[in-house]
């Protein structure tokens, strides 16, 4: 009897864990389709120009965030708090209470950048910037929040939370375009930041309550592990649009045309191996203490991640072409070939975050940055040489030797295990 009940309690953590993927999987999608309605809308709105001003100031917010403390640092969150299975409250309320104005110079930042980047009246800049500003630290303070969520594995909270602004925003978007209000593309991103603010409260009140008298994480041991998961969080192979900087820069607008529609078909694996992810990271945490329970989260996860990148993989090799020619148009055809090596590139660098979020579980997320900066050499040379030969087919090639490496490199690691057992860091 009680070998029966330890397996049931055994089976259950799988079945929400199963549960909450399944769950972050729809909520992803959700998201897509969501951003989708709100780009057409938007589009319609505000015309080309408008549509530009919004896509230049969230791309300013995204980059500096990314580049900052929204790079890391909620993985770091993520570890120390579920390794320790602690409430975020408790862990983290003196790092907050003495760190918090960090948050605000990568806003600064951020915003500086605008008169740079916008070429229009004093005004203008000036609001332009005002947002940028809100909106970085929307986007900053959301993420750090996200990241505590899912250390204290709150995953289906996450999931809604997520939503709800989103949801929010094209409620909003839609009910202006119906009743037929001339917004100008200012009025959007105030929209945008409002339901984003929303994001970050309702992040805020999920998180479990402050329990008192907890074990509070020391400070360096929260800045020690941002450090070590810097580049494999911020992931320059595929994170920061490197290739779409390289292909737009060498070889054109038009080919960046034909790769922005090959890449727009081929993220499918990405999108999933996001949902496990967010799994992963914690529950491989929470084992650190017992090596045997961890290595099994890690079979299990990865195996269904590699399971699920054959048969994504698969099924768009068969489909590309036609959904391509039937979604962008037969002059959209030039991007086929190059669509069929994009899409095995996303298996592959799907797989490797997999593996990165594993590593970061198990404190060795440095080992991580250091495979991702090696690779990284790779992939400018790669797409620099097909470059030189007019071919989108070598830009994907080197995107595929690129994720094969970084997945060979983090498998090995992976495989041979932590040199010695990994504690609880102080």
């Amino acid at each position: 009897m009680s070998e029966e009940l330890s397996e049931a309690s055994a089976v259950r953590p799988q079945m929400r864990d199963r549960f909450a993927f399944v769950l972050i999987v729809c909520a992803t999608f959700g998201l897509q389709l969501l951003t989708l309605v709100t780009g057409i809308v938007m589009a319609r709105l505000l015309g080309v120009e408008g549509r530009g001003l919004v896509a230049l100031v969230v791309a300013v917010s995204m980059f500096a965030s990314q580049l900052t403390l929204g790079g890391s640092l909620p993985a770091a969150l993520t570890k120390l708090v579920a390794e320790r299975q602690v409430a975020a409250r408790d862990a983290l309320a003196g790092t907050a209470r003495r760190r918090a104005w960090l948050v605000l110079v990568p806003c600064a930042v951020a915003s500086a950048l605008v008169p740079v980047l916008q070429d229009a009246d004093g005004g203008e800049v000036l609001a332009t910037a005002v947002i940028v500003f809100v909106m970085t630290f929307q986007t900053l303070v959301f993420q750090v929040l996200a990241g505590c969520l899912q250390g204290e594995g709150r995953f289906v909270r996450m999931a809604w939370v997520a939503l709800v602004p989103q949801g929010a925003f094209t409620v909003v978007l839609v009910a202006v375009a119906v009743a037929g209000w001339s917004w100008s593309a200012y009025d959007v991103l105030v929209a945008y930041v409002a339901t984003g603010l929303l994001g970050v409260a309702l992040s805020w009140a999920q998180l479990l309550p402050a329990r008192g008298g907890g074990e509070e994480i020391p400070e360096a041991a929260v800045w020690s592990e941002a450090r070590r998961n810097y580049v494999s969080s911020v992931r320059p192979l595929d994170g920061l649009g490197l290739d779409r900087i390289l292909v737009g820069g060498l070889l054109g607008t038009v080919s960046l045309g034909l790769f922005a529609t090959a890449l727009a078909v081929s993220n499918l694996c990405r999108l999933v191996s996001n949902a496990v992810r967010v799994i992963v990271l914690p529950r491989v945490a929470m084992h650190h203490a017992d090596p045997g329970a961890q290595r099994a989260v890690v079979r299990r996860w990865v195996g269904i991640t590699i399971g699920l990148v054959v048969v994504i993989v698969g099924g768009l090799e068969v489909v590309v072409e036609p959904v391509i020619r039937l979604a962008f148009g037969d002059e959209f055809v030039g991007a086929v070939a190059c669509a069929r090596w994009l899409i095995v590139a996303d298996g592959l660098l799907a797989l490797r975050s997999v593996l990165i979020a594993v590593l970061q579980g198990q404190g060795r997320g440095g080992i991580a940055s250091w495979i991702e900066l090696a690779v990284l050499p790779v992939l400018l040379v790669g797409i620099v040489a097909a470059a030189q030969q007019d071919s989108l087919v070598g830009v994907g090639v080197s995107l595929v030797v690129a994720g094969l490496l970084s997945c060979l490199g983090l498998g090995a690691v992976i495989r041979r295990g932590p040199r010695a057992a990994v504690g609880v860091s102080s």
